[in-house]
């Protein structure tokens, strides 16, 4: 129990890191970005593990567009680095809160 709720508690962490950093990094745009992070929050706290495999796929796309706005401007590089490292860091913890959730449930049912 103890992996999963490692992962999960980053996951959270990181998830609202995003949600907070989006408009204040880039304004009413960001916000219009961070809309969509705000969907699967609920799911995430409760500790749902689909909800968690799901929001991976989502993560897959700011992990991207931040990388190419690392790529594309060199005013806000750092920035930018920063939240695709964040959003990379999501999707690993969301797939580790998974797959240790998964193992920890087989265990106990044994």
């Amino acid at each position: 129990m103890i992996w999963s709720s490692w992962a999960r508690r980053l996951v959270l962490l990181t998830h609202a890191l995003l949600i907070v950093a989006l408009p204040v990094w880039i304004g009413l745009i960001g916000v219009l970005l961070a809309a969509p992070l705000l969907l699967p929050l609920p799911g995430l706290w409760r500790g749902r593990a689909y909800t968690y495999a799901a929001c991976s796929l989502l993560l897959v796309f700011y992990a991207g567009g931040f990388l190419m706005e690392t790529f594309s401007t060199s005013i806000a590089q750092p920035i930018a680095v920063g939240l695709a490292t964040v959003a990379v860091l999501e999707f690993c913890a969301l797939l580790l809160f998974v797959r240790f959730n998964s193992a920890e449930r087989r265990a106990e049912s044994r």
